[in-house]
């Protein structure tokens, strides 16, 4: 009979080796640094959204680098202000893209201005992810380097007006944008999506970003609209307002640009609250209602003060994104390069704390995880009441 040869048990030899590829992993990255750019309106209208995602990456990034950094590595977080304008999100791209050590980018905000920027980055090769985002052009450009976190406007403007003609029997609708590439195209899916239920829009109008006093043209609508829907952000709170001076007590409706408890709720001065009242959509479910999101607003709100909106989902952007650089950086057992990054973002999915499901790329790179919700005003807050579902 042959002697049987026992074979050595190899798992301890493999631990051993994989622990001394990761203990030289960050002695060879000890030192070094690894930069992440974030960009978006620090001044302007659009600010309020701008510098709470700052503040939400820079905590991502704090508590990163409390860990022990990307494998030894410390990460510097970058923001350069693009004050919502087009030419000037692309001067920040470029910024960043001239930056060695920049491996991905946490931004930016507004629709117009993110795909001004993704062509930039397209150029260099570097990754970014828009917390909020929501033209559909900004991942129609079959870059394969740009993400987005939130969901698309082709399912959010359609999405609500089925909501609103099936759920609250709204027929006639007045549909007004605030001219921007984010407000024209929320207004386009809604409008279509109305008329497609068999409901009739009376009015499309543009009026212009930064106004604040909207009685004259309100005096002008058709009387027989029973919903007004606004896409844009800071106009919503004074067409509300101008609204109920005027007698207009009929439902007004907004997109997520009104999801803001300071760009919304507190301007509109009780006006949310009079009348038929409003229906404004949200990108994410309330904090609370996905496990970690209660431990990360005590966290956020403990440092910079109350949660308006889209902190949840900048800090999840910027976690997906140090958790990419990581994974490049331990396959490569060195700072990786962009493309790795790129690579990274794609192989697995990520739970965060902004959606219920795992967050997962489609082709495109949206977030397959993307939900939306139905709030009303409620005293000084947002409160949920439906969920929306479905494709476009």
């Amino acid at each position: 009979m042959l002697g049987v040869t026992r074979l050595p048990n190899l798992a301890p030899l493999a631990m051993a080796l994989a622990l001394m590829a990761t203990t030289t992993a960050q002695a060879q990255l000890s030192g070094r640094e690894v930069h992440i750019g974030i960009g978006g309106p620090l001044t302007t209208a659009s600010a309020t959204f701008g510098v709470e995602m700052r503040h939400a990456v820079d905590l991502a990034v704090e508590e990163k680098n409390a860990g022990g950094g990307i494998l030894g590595a410390k990460v510097l977080a970058i923001a350069v202000d693009d004050a919502a304008s087009n030419d000037k999100g692309a001067i920040a791209a470029k910024q960043f893209c001239d930056d060695p050590l920049n491996l991905g980018v946490v931004g930016h905000v507004n629709s117009g201005v993110t795909i001004a920027a993704a062509h930039v980055y397209g150029n260099c090769g570097l990754t970014a992810i828009t917390p909020m985002s929501s033209n559909p052009g900004v991942t129609e450009l079959g870059l394969g380097n740009i993400f987005r976190l939130t969901n698309r406007d082709d399912r959010k403007g359609p999405g609500l007006a089925r909501w609103l003609y099936d759920k609250m029997g709204k027929r006639r609708t007045v549909v007004l944008d605030d001219g921007t590439t984010y407000g024209k195209g929320l207004a386009d899916g809604f409008a279509a999506g109305f008329e497609q239920k068999g409901g009739s829009v009376l009015l499309r109008q543009s009026v212009h970003a930064g106004d604040t006093d909207f009685r004259s043209l309100l005096g002008t609508l058709p009387r027989e609209f029973d919903v007004l829907f606004f896409a844009g952000i800071k106009e919503g709170a004074y067409i509300v307002k101008d609204m109920r001076t005027l007698g207009l007590n009929q439902l007004f409706a907004c997109g997520d640009g009104c999801w803001s408890v300071d760009g919304f709720i507190k301007p509109s001065e009780g006006a949310a609250l009079k009348g038929e009242g409003v229906r404004i959509l949200s990108a994410a479910p309330a904090i609370g209602a996905v496990p970690g999101s209660r431990e990360f607003a005590t966290r956020y709100t403990d440092k910079y003060g109350p949660i308006n909106n889209y902190a949840a989902s900048s800090y999840d952007s910027a976690r997906l994104l140090l958790a990419a650089i990581e994974r490049a950086a331990t396959d490569k057992g060195q700072l990786p390069s962009r493309a790795d990054v790129i690579a990274a973002m794609r192989q697995r999915s990520f739970q965060g704390i902004a959606y219920a499901r795992p967050i997962e790329w489609d082709a495109k790179g949206d977030n397959t995880a993307a939900v939306i919700f139905v709030n009303v005003v409620d005293g000084d807050r947002f409160k949920e009441i439906d969920q929306i579902t479905g494709g476009p």
